[in-house]
């Protein structure tokens, strides 16, 4: 691929809409079928069920949770196990349930679109709609958003890190060349983490740690912190200066990788998965380390964290066969995340910062000639997805 400052943006990325669908949800009808509450809807088909307990835990009536906190007042612990319904009512044209407990008397509340959500969901965050990329469908033209329009509106903050859920990362143009703006646009997403590297950092190749981004030779494809228990979740990347030759940005899918992984080598897809490689970062006074599988996937089987520093791993030992299933696993891995297919290229020239998801995107840099000083930060992973889901809820209320 072409050098490029890649400041073309992509299509905007349209978040699912099934995280939606439970919006307008009204109720039908609801009874006592089998000791548990079944309800039917207006506006979709099917029944759903819920257990009595579950629902006198989860009242929404102030007296069971507060209006302010949303936290929990109820006390879970003093509900009967045999608690049942003395009254069933749908009320305010089917967007609100009213039961009425034989035990105490006492009314709780449910909003259709709670018990909606619930229903379709099971209380679990929908998953975002991802868009897994390589060179060759990712092109030249990666996702991007204008400094301006980041910093002056949340519109055009939603917009950026929505491209950067989906696609592992964007970039914001148009950035003035300091310290100072590069932390206000990182402090635009979350408050900076700070690691044993500091806060906000600004280096250059001075060794001033043990590691080799303070070097100039070239650094394959990684994450950061995988001898971190909790791994950095985004990071921020802007070259304020540089001087030379060299020194172009490369970025790497690693859910891209990992489902080749999963479609053509399911053996080392479930080393990948199974075996966590620990890590270890020894010098400048600290011993950190932690252990990670490769490929991380969630309770459904999707891929949560991928977590590879081949700088990084630590001593370990299985037992033979086990071992030499790792190593042919890991060189499987590592062959593709090396495949120039599956790379992305482009020199990060000032005035562009970069802001990659850690826990996906692997990054890695061509040696250089020269100078070059590169300023940055960690965010963590909840704290973007608190951000997210922050100006998807004011987005909707708008």
């Amino acid at each position: 691929m072409a050098e490029s400052t890649a400041a073309t943006p992509v299509a905007t990325p349209v978040h699912d809409e099934t995280a939606t669908l439970e919006t307008g949800a009204l109720l039908n009808t609801a009874n006592l079928v089998d000791g548990e509450v079944e309800v039917t809807w207006k506006n979709q088909p099917g029944t759903s069920r819920f257990s009595p307990f579950w629902l006198r835990d989860h009242c929404h009536a102030k007296h069971s949770l507060h209006p302010d906190t949303l936290q929990r007042q109820v006390d879970t612990f003093s509900i009967p196990l045999d608690i049942a319904p003395a009254r069933l009512d749908i009320v305010d044209g089917g967007r609100m349930l009213h039961v009425v407990w034989k035990h105490d008397g006492v009314r709780s509340e449910f909003p259709a679109t709670f018990l909606r959500h619930i229903a379709r969901t099971e209380g679990r965050e929908v998953a975002p709609r991802l868009r897994l990329w390589d060179r060759a469908s990712m092109g030249d033209a990666f996702p991007s958003v204008a400094y301006e329009e980041i910093m002056s509106g949340n519109v055009g903050l939603l917009r950026w890190l929505t491209m950067i859920e989906q696609y592992g990362f964007a970039l914001a143009s148009g950035v003035p060349v300091s310290l100072e703006a590069t932390e206000k646009l990182a402090r635009r997403v979350a408050h900076v983490r700070e690691t044993i590297f500091g806060g906000m950092w600004d280096f250059t190749a001075n060794l001033a740690f043990k590691d080799t981004a303070y070097t100039p030779v070239a650094i394959g494809p990684h994450t950061d912190g995988t001898y971190s228990l909790d791994s950095p979740g985004f990071q921020m990347f802007h070259c304020l200066q540089f001087d030379g030759e060299g020194g172009e940005s490369t970025l790497v899918d690693g859910f891209r990788v990992a489902e080749e992984i999963r479609r053509t080598d399911p053996i080392s897809f479930e080393v990948l998965t199974q075996v966590k490689v620990p890590a270890q970062y020894l010098g400048d006074g600290v011993h950190l380390r932690a252990a990670h599988p490769i490929i991380a996937l969630d309770h459904n089987g999707d891929y949560r964290q991928v977590a590879y520093n081949n700088y990084d791993r630590a001593p370990f030992r299985l037992p033979t066969p086990r071992m030499n299933a790792f190593y042919k696993a890991l060189k499987s891995w590592d062959g593709l995340v090396n495949d120039p297919a599956y790379e992305i290229c482009f020199r990060l020239a000032p005035g562009t910062a970069l802001l990659f998801d850690n826990w996906r995107t692997l990054h890695g840099r061509r040696a250089y000639r020269g100078f070059r000083r590169l300023c940055g930060a960690y965010l963590n992973k909840e704290d973007f997805e608190s951000k997210l889901r922050v100006l998807r809820s004011s987005d909707k209320s708008a």
